[in-house]
C-alpha cells in the first residue's frame, strides 16, 4: 500500500444530511496516510457547527460567503498545498465512498509519471446497477461535454481508461500537477472547471484516467437546481471554448451553439419554462460582459 498523503477536500453547502453520510464512508476508509478537510461554503443552516461538534478530528474551514464549486474547493486545496500533501481528492459531499477508494486511486497515479487526476467509476446513488460517469468527453468542434457510460451498466467499464477529463464528483490530483498548472478556474464558479484544469495538465502532458474497478455512489444533482444548469452550461460552455479551443474549432461551435441554445428557447417557450429561458439569455449575455460567478436569481 502506498505511503502517499492524501488530503479529502469535502465541500459542504446547505447540505447537512448529505454531508454526514459522507463523512460516514470516508471514516471507514482503509489508508494510512489521509487527512479530511471540509469547507463549508457559507451555509446558513448551522452545518458548521454540528460537523465541528460531531467531527472534532477533521479540519472544518468555513467561507463567509458561496465561492462555488471552483472557488470553495481552492480553499481547501490552498490548505493542502500548505501541508505539503502528496495528492489532492476532490470529493463530491453527495457521494458515498468505498473502504478502498483512495488506495485504488492512489494505485493507479503512482503506476505512471504522466498519470496528473484519476478517479473512479461513478454509480447512481438510486440505481447502483448503472454509470453516472465514467469520465468525461468533450467535442471541441461542437462545444459538446458528456458523461462517458452515462446510462450503462456498471459492467460495461472495466479497467483503466484514458479520459478527456475526471468528473469534480471525484478527482484525484497530484499536488506538484496542481504547483505546474495552478487552481481550479474561479470564473466558472460551477460545472466545467474541472474539464478546464484537465485540458491545462494536458498541456502540460499529463493524462486523465478513471478506474473502472473503483466505485462510488452519487447522488446526481443534489447540489444544484435543475433551472439553474442552463444559465452555467450556457456561460461556461463559451468561456470553455474561449480559453481552449483553436481558431478552427470555432468555424462549427458558433453554429452549432446558435442552433443547440437557439432550439433549447424555442423548446423552453413553448413549454412554458420562462425561467430556464431567462437563464440561458442571462448566461450568454454574462459571458458576453465578463460577469462571472454564481448565478443571478
Amino acid at each position: 500500500m502506498s505511503t502517499a498523503s492524501v488530503a479529502v477536500v469535502v465541500l459542504n453547502w446547505n447540505g447537512l444530511s448529505d454531508t454526514v453520510r459522507c463523512l460516514e464512508s470516508l471514516e471507514a476508509v482503509v489508508y494510512p496516510t489521509y487527512e479530511i478537510i471540509l469547507v463549508d461554503n457559507g451555509s446558513t443552516d448551522d452545518s458548521v457547527a454540528f460537523l465541528s461538534s460531531r467531527y472534532p478530528q477533521i479540519t472544518i474551514i468555513k467561507n463567509e460567503n458561496n465561492l462555488g464549486f471552483a472557488g470553495g474547493n481552492n480553499v481547501g486545496i490552498r490548505y493542502a498545498l500548505k501541508k505539503r500533501s502528496d495528492y489532492v481528492l476532490i470529493l463530491n459531499n453527495d457521494t458515498v465512498v468505498e473502504p478502498g477508494l483512495i488506495t485504488a486511486l492512489v494505485d493507479v497515479a503512482e503506476r505512471d509519471p504522466r498519470i496528473g487526476m484519476s478517479g473512479p467509476k461513478i454509480l447512481y446513488y438510486d440505481d447502483p446497477t448503472k454509470i453516472w460517469s465514467a469520465g468525461g468527453k468533450i467535442n471541441l468542434y461542437i462545444g459538446q461535454f458528456a458523461n462517458a457510460e452515462n446510462g450503462h451498466l456498471r459492467t460495461s467499464c472495466q479497467g483503466v481508461k484514458t479520459v478527456d477529463y475526471v468528473s469534480g464528483c471525484a478527482l484525484l490530483i497530484k499536488t506538484k500537477v496542481i504547483e505546474e498548472v495552478g487552481l481550479l478556474d474561479n470564473d466558472y464558479f460551477l460545472y466545467l472547471e474541472e474539464a478546464d484544469w484537465s485540458f491545462r495538465a494536458r498541456e502540460q502532458g499529463y493524462v486523465s484516467v478513471v478506474d473502472c474497478e473503483s466505485a462510488i455512489l452519487h447522488k446526481a444533482g443534489a447540489s444544484t437546481t435543475k433551472d439553474s444548469i442552463y444559465y452555467y452550461f450556457a456561460r461556461n460552455s463559451l468561456l470553455f471554448m474561449k480559453k481552449n479551443g483553436s481558431w478552427y474549432h470555432f468555424i462549427t461551435f458558433i453554429p452549432s451553439f446558435i442552433v443547440h441554445y437557439g432550439a433549447k428557447l424555442v423548446w423552453n417557450l413553448v413549454m412554458g419554462n420562462r425561467v430556464r429561458c431567462k437563464f440561458i439569455v442571462a448566461g450568454i449575455f454574462d459571458y458576453m460582459q465578463g460577469n462571472y460567478g454564481r448565478c443571478p436569481d
